[in-house]
């Protein structure tokens, strides 16, 4: 299936909703004939599951591949996980909106295919995070919202994303990547406010890090 295609229909679909698109419509905007359309693909779901998987399977790709790259440390997983998350939906706006946008009307296999999908991406994340954690790089926050925080945030960027006015997506994902990452990471150089109150919850911090870190190991001895 043509990328051509594929763009036609996202931008029909999150314009118009998925119902409201024809198959003519497509073959308009293609600048072809609804015959020579079917040379292509034989119907509107066809298209709509080639694009739920080039928009999440895509996501899932991005995260497992950094998930093995050994050779960065844990918080920089995360770091690198979600600037290419952002550049990615930048630079596929379209497809992003129309998932969104159809999510009501996907018939059942390809919306079984799309939740599948959208929980694989935030296990994985949820997975980056909390060994970024463990390694007592993050704070300890709870990882699924977290995670969730930074895909919702990513996500939002399909939506307000112009490059015209916004600039180049790295530079965008450069701005965002830096306001999460500085919202997570220990100062190693923590400063300790005057009173008593301050340096309590610095504490409760680092006892909520040793839990987890615990907890992770309990499990690994256990098979857990």
């Amino acid at each position: 299936m043509s990328n051509e295609l594929l763009e036609h229909s996202a931008r029909l679909f999150a314009s118009q909703g998925y119902a409201n698109t024809s198959f003519q419509d497509i073959a308009d905007a293609m600048g072809i004939s609804r015959p020579a359309l079917y040379h292509y693909v034989s119907n509107k779901e066809e298209i709509l599951a080639a694009l739920v998987r080039d928009v999440l399977e895509r996501v899932v790709e991005i995260l497992e591949e950094i998930r093995a790259q050994d050779q960065l440390a844990e918080d920089a997983r995360v770091e690198e996980a979600l600037r290419r998350i952002i550049v990615n939906n930048a630079r596929n706006t379209a497809r992003f909106r129309l998932l969104d946008r159809s999510e009501p009307d996907l018939p059942p296999e390809i919306a079984e295919m799309h939740h599948h999908a959208r929980r694989q991406v935030l296990e994985l994340l949820t997975g980056l995070i909390e060994d970024a954690m463990r390694a007592g790089q993050f704070r300890p926050l709870p990882a699924r919202t977290v995670a969730l925080g930074m895909l919702g945030m990513a996500n939002w960027v399909a939506w307000w994303y112009r490059g015209a006015a916004d600039g180049d997506p790295d530079a965008v994902a450069d701005v965002l990547v830096d306001l999460a990452m500085t919202g997570m990471r220990r100062d190693d150089d923590r400063q300790v406010q005057p009173g008593p109150w301050a340096a309590l919850a610095l504490l409760k911090e680092d006892i909520a890090h040793l839990e987890s870190a615990l907890a992770a190991r309990d499990n690994e001895r256990t098979g857990g």
